[in-house]
């Protein structure tokens, strides 16, 4: 048979393909390609918002724009591509869901595209500057395990970095095929439509990619345009990139004034100097290197395999350089090269200079040092903060880094056994750095997974929250995300919707005030609506407890209008002769940790209390208690030390770090009129002189007593 062009690259492409079904199959396997098993969509963050908002959006009826609903948003429309579900798979399923099981699910499908095409785009790139077969099939396997793509696609359920679409990275490495096969792509009719099928790609799946997509044909362009010196290419191409993209974005109904465009972070999800060598949690033989707390979001470890790739790589240019400089060819061959590749050289710098720079930021860190801050004007940044996760530009940098170690063994090692050799050796240096990851990654999703309903735990979501057909939040931002998240997922087993849930982008300002002013006026006038469970604040709890039926379920203060059953009924946390004993647990369900100002750590030996830092700070609300009786139960500290505990600026006494005990104290209150402002609220301290320091995370925590439980007794 005649090999053609087209033959060609399918047959690179497929070598690719297939190691990238076979390396998805061994690392995650196959139960997650089941499309009636969700229970791993279920363990919390990421991946389970994403399954919930399609979840919503399939059950809920067709509109224009066809991405959209208002099951997560109610009464308000927005689309799923902010839920980060897909739109490509949502969309496509949903047409066809009818006829589909009743559970369904399609990310174990996507994960396996992602691995597919990643495996595919790469082999088809090295082919352009290697043909051998088995040099291409090595050389995919970098980009397959990419760790980014391990990071990203589902992840560990110790991070917080599981955003499945972030995964498709094919989208990228088509954007710098492209590029590298520029000749291919003169027609520009040829040029336009293959980079507006990525922009539309983008767009359906993961609309971050398109910022690199787009930079890289912007790279492609002025590469062309700077050699060809012809504006028309550039024009059609960039036109059309940019129409075809916009229409598809109106279509799935991404232009919403419902959510923000951006928020404030620009800077804090950053890339980090070290990230090309920083093995984060993804190496077998080193410990991760320092980084800021944001960094996670710029993580781009090249591994061990592809580190000593590079540094072979440059030990042969090294030595090119040497044998040529003892020529005296040196400077000769160095003007020769960058006058025959000037264009593509320039332009190559520019898209690295401003990846860079935008994934760097303007706070540049080397571990955990700052090396360099700028400031830029208060406008710039609410700009930037449209790419607030900028630290994911860092990713085009590490493809391109791996790209040239390849083509450097192809042109330096002479012997192409040897560059076999070598990259083989790598590639199994590259797979032992990153067995352990591996392994935990395998172990997660081969093994029974359990649902994350630690925050809506009680019976009652399963057993009464379907007798409702609405869930609001009021105020609407008042609940965590992650609580949001938890209630979210039972309203979607019942067909409840709901008026907020963990999105991509917060509601706007101006729609919260909104919703705040309509939902007062709705409880003012005692109009609640008997089909609607209100979930409230303290102090919306604490105005309007006359007007409701008020309970406490998993932490959340509940309110409607019936009456509910085998529910606790709520108890005012404003003391009062009303409400003459308020406890405020600081377990990780209880609703003291809502009283808890600032100051405190999360629990890391357990999940029944809170630790003190060097000053840990406590709201007491008075529903008209003029004295209380405080005590404090809490356990004793690793550290010896005092912690000062001080009550509206007066002294209470000391509290011995290293014994386990009560702390109580009589004391004379103001009332609470208004908890959003501090003049009305009693403020209780712990001030802790001597802590000891623990490293959970990425960061170093200071760690005084351990504070259980606060009770407060009304005094006459």
């Amino acid at each position: 048979m005649k090999i053609t062009k087209r033959n060609f690259s399918m047959n690179y492409f497929a070598i690719g393909a297939v190691i990238g079904l076979v390396l998805f199959v061994c690392i995650y396997g196959f139960r997650v390609l089941d499309v009636t098993y969700d229970e791993w969509l279920l363990t919390g963050k990421d991946l389970q918002q994403h399954y919930v908002g399609w979840k919503f959006f399939r059950n809920a009826p067709w509109t224009f724009p066809i991405g959209c609903h208002n099951g997560l948003t109610h009464p308000y429309y927005v689309s799923v591509l902010y839920t980060d579900s897909i739109p490509l798979f949502a969309i496509f399923f949903k047409i066809f869901s009818p006829i589909l099981p009743q559970t369904f699910q399609y990310f174990g499908l996507f994960g396996l595209m992602c691995y597919v095409l990643n495996g595919g785009m790469a082999s088809v790139i090295i082919a352009r500057f290697n043909k051998n077969k088995v040099y291409c099939a090595l050389g995919s396997i970098f980009f397959i395990l990419s760790t980014p793509v391990l990071q990203r696609l589902f992840g560990l359920l110790t991070e917080n970095s599981r955003h499945t679409s972030l995964a498709a990275h094919f989208l990228i490495l088509g954007a710098l095929g492209i590029w590298i096969y520029k000749d291919k792509f003169q027609p520009y009719w040829k040029a336009a439509l293959a980079f507006s099928i990525l922009g539309v790609l983008c767009v359906l799946i993961q609309m971050y990619i398109i910022f690199c997509v787009g930079g890289i044909m912007c790279g492609y362009l002025l590469h062309c345009l700077l050699k060809e010196k012809d504006w028309k290419r550039t024009l059609i191409v960039f036109g059309s990139f940019g129409v075809s993209s916009f229409l598809v974005f109106f279509v799935i109904g991404g232009l919403t004034d419902v959510l923000a465009s951006g928020s404030n972070g620009f800077g804090i999800y950053s890339a980090n100097l070290n990230t090309l060598v920083n093995p984060y949690k993804y190496s077998t033989f080193f410990n991760e290197m320092g980084m800021y707390s944001g960094q996670y979001e710029g993580f781009s470890y090249l591994g061990l395999g592809m580190i000593v790739l590079c540094l072979i790589g440059a030990g042969f240019l090294i030595r090119e350089a040497v044998r040529f400089g003892r020529k005296k060819m040196l400077k000769a061959k160095i003007k020769e090269f960058i006058k025959r590749h000037f264009y593509g050289l320039f332009s190559l710098f520019i898209v690295v200079s401003v990846f860079g720079g935008l994934a760097i930021t303007t706070s540049v860190y080397w571990g955990k040092r700052i090396i360099l801050q700028v400031y830029l004007p208060t406008k710039w940044y609410d700009l930037l903060a449209i790419v607030r996760s900028s630290g994911r530009f860092m990713w085009v940098i590490m493809y391109l880094v791996m790209i040239l170690a390849l083509y450097l063994i192809t042109k330096l090692v002479r012997n192409k056994k040897v560059s076999l050799v070598i990259v083989l050796l790598c590639v199994c240096l590259q797979m032992a750095d990153l067995a352990k990851p591996l392994k935990n990654i395998h172990n997660q999703y081969t093994s029974e997974a359990e649902e994350d309903d630690t925050l809506a735990a009680e019976s009652f979501w399963e057993t009464q929250l379907g007798d409702f057909k609405h869930v609001v939040y009021f105020p609407v931002n008042g609940y965590g995300l992650y609580q949001m998240m938890q209630i979210g997922t039972k309203a979607s087993n019942v067909g409840v919707d709901v008026n907020y849930f963990y999105m991509s982008r917060f509601l706007t300002n101006k729609l919260v005030k909104q919703e705040k002013k309509r939902l007062k006026e709705i409880f003012e006038s005692n109009q609640l609506d008997e089909d609607t469970l209100y979930i409230l604040d303290y102090q919306n709890a604490h105005l309007y407890k006359d007007r409701c039926n008020i309970y406490e379920i998993d932490n959340k203060i509940v309110a409607c209008k019936r009456e509910l059953t085998g529910v606790k009924k709520y108890q005012d946390v404003y003391v009062s002769e009303e409400s003459p004993l308020v406890e405020l647990e600081f377990s990780y369900d209880g609703l003291g940790r809502k009283q808890a100002h600032k100051g405190w750590n999360e629990p890391e030996y357990g999940d029944d209390g809170m630790w003190t830092s060097g000053q840990s700070v406590v709201r007491v609300l008075s529903g008209g208690a003029k004295k209380a009786h405080i005590m404090i139960e809490y356990e004793k500290g690793r550290k010896k030390g005092k912690t000062k505990v001080t009550f509206n600026g007066k002294e209470k006494g000391y509290i011995d770090n290293k014994q386990s005990g009560t702390f109580e104290f009589d004391a004379k209150l103001k009332e609470t009129i208004s908890n959003r402002k501090s003049k009305y609220i009693n403020w209780l301290f712990f001030d802790t002189n001597s802590t000891f320091k623990v490293k959970p995370k990425d960061e170093i925590l200071h760690c005084g007593i351990y504070v259980k439980k606060i009770t407060i007794s009304y005094m006459e």
